[in-house]
């Protein structure tokens, strides 16, 4: 029994260390960025780091059995905040060296393109759909490929000014200009919110439940809900979601292995039931 108790006591050190590591690198390496040539790449392959990190059978497990501690929590927490802000930073770097410099965006666009393309899928999205994403950042990639694959009309929101700049000047540059646009505020837009087809919320929106109860005073009774949330070792990257509290929703999950984040999608349940009859 001890030495079972000896092996809980120095995996779950192992464990936290590595979550420390994380944190101090990510704190370091964002503070850095704008000091060296290299910052926004290093800062980028720390995030894939984290990424990796959070796909690892063995680190699921691990966060299983400890993920409760409060040491453990409390790091995670700092984590989350800490990657937040480095994405964030990356994006708009990002976003500003693609349409400065005249940089072919495809790339940035793979990393997320094929799970739009299923989430797309499963929503069926159509070239008439109207898609308000919440929480778009600077460099939306999900956003712009929706434009890009489906001609639907996207508004994205954001509550940083920089990232809206940003955004605006990268869709001008890939020439999506004409059905994508940006908004500080989703309730700024109340005509595009009542003919909403679909309202995408983003993993790094904090209030998510809170964000849902208030679209439903203003989106249609067709209108899909598809809410991107991060769990357990996910939320070391993405806000987490309580999916027990959406009692009046019809929930259906989404979820991939070899995705970061989770996603469910919400449908109002009276029109299930009709769909059903």
């Amino acid at each position: 029994m001890e030495e079972r108790e000896g092996r809980d006591i120095e995996g779950h050190e192992k464990f936290l260390s590595r979550l420390t590591s994380f944190e101090a690198d990510l704190t370091l390496l964002l503070a850095a960025v704008h000091c060296r040539p290299d910052g926004v790449e290093l800062l980028t392959d720390e995030l894939d780091r984290l990424c990796e990190f959070i796909l690892c059978k063995e680190n699921e497990e691990r966060w299983k059995q400890w993920g409760s501690r409060e040491d453990i929590k409390q790091c995670s927490e700092k984590i989350r905040e800490i990657s937040a802000h480095s994405l964030c930073l990356v994006e708009k770097m990002k976003a500003l060296r693609t349409y400065t410099e005249q940089r072919d965006a495809n790339l940035y666009f793979s990393l997320l393109s094929a799970a739009v393309k299923e989430e797309k899928e499963y929503v069926c999205m159509g070239p008439n759909a109207k898609v308000l994403f919440i929480g778009a950042g600077a460099f939306p990639v999900s956003a712009l490929t929706m434009a890009r694959e489906t001609s639907a009309e996207v508004l994205c929101t954001d509550i940083d000014g920089e990232a809206i700049r940003h955004g605006n000047k990268l869709a001008q540059f890939l020439g999506l200009q004409d059905s994508f646009h940006y908004s500080d505020s989703h309730l700024r837009n109340p005509e595009f919110l009542a003919a909403a087809t679909h309202v995408f919320i983003a993993s790094l929106v904090p209030q998510k439940l809170e964000i849902v109860e208030e679209l439903t005073a203003y989106v249609s009774s067709d209108c899909k809900i598809v809410v991107r949330y991060g769990n357990g070792l996910r939320s070391l990257f993405n806000y987490p979601l309580d999916v027990g509290l959406l009692s009046d929703w019809e929930v259906k999950s989404l979820r991939r292995d070899r995705c970061i984040y989770d996603t469910i999608i919400l449908e109002h349940q009276k029109n299930v039931a009709g769909s059903a009859v």
